[in-house]
């Protein structure tokens, strides 16, 4: 698919998608370069993402919980059929140990999300803390993140 068609689905798909998103697709000018036209912007809301980053922290906290009691409940049965000589005793130690598996890696995707979000927020923070506190325009005015969109509009 090519690349601009892919990104029109994505700007119909977020248009769609408005009463919940809190991001927004923004689009290339016409005349190429960066930054959107009509004064788009990329939205992050520091709230939204501590709030989603939460909420994988909470998921991990109760898979890692529930996952492991499903682990030790499959490989008790498990070595009880096997020690019982059926056959799927082994089957179900097999379970055990691919459902342990994916369980991890689940646990890994959450602990990622959490603390991707958590950097992504006070990184977001502390850029534009810098760029307030040390832009300035020609009146020595603070250039904060709204006045040098301003600029670009």
């Amino acid at each position: 698919m090519p690349f601009d068609t892919e990104w029109a689905e994505a700007k119909a798909q977020a248009a769609r998608d408005s009463s919940t998103a809190r991001t927004r697709l923004d689009g290339a000018t016409s005349g190429g370069g960066g930054g959107g036209g009509g004064g788009q912007d990329l939205v992050v809301v520091q709230d939204d993402l501590g709030a989603v980053g939460h909420s994988a922290y909470r998921l991990h906290g109760g898979l890692k919980a529930a996952g492991g009691h499903a682990k030790a409940a499959s490989e008790g049965a498990g070595t009880e059929l096997s020690g019982s000589n059926f056959t799927a005793g082994a089957a179900l130690t097999k379970l055990s140990s691919t459902w342990d598996t994916q369980v991890k890696t689940l646990l890994e995707a959450c602990a990622h999300i959490s603390n991707h979000l958590d950097y992504s927020s006070t990184a977001y923070g502390a850029e534009d803390q810098k760029i307030a506190t040390t832009m300035r325009d020609a009146g020595k005015k603070a250039m904060t993140p709204s006045r040098i969109a301003e600029y670009y509009g």
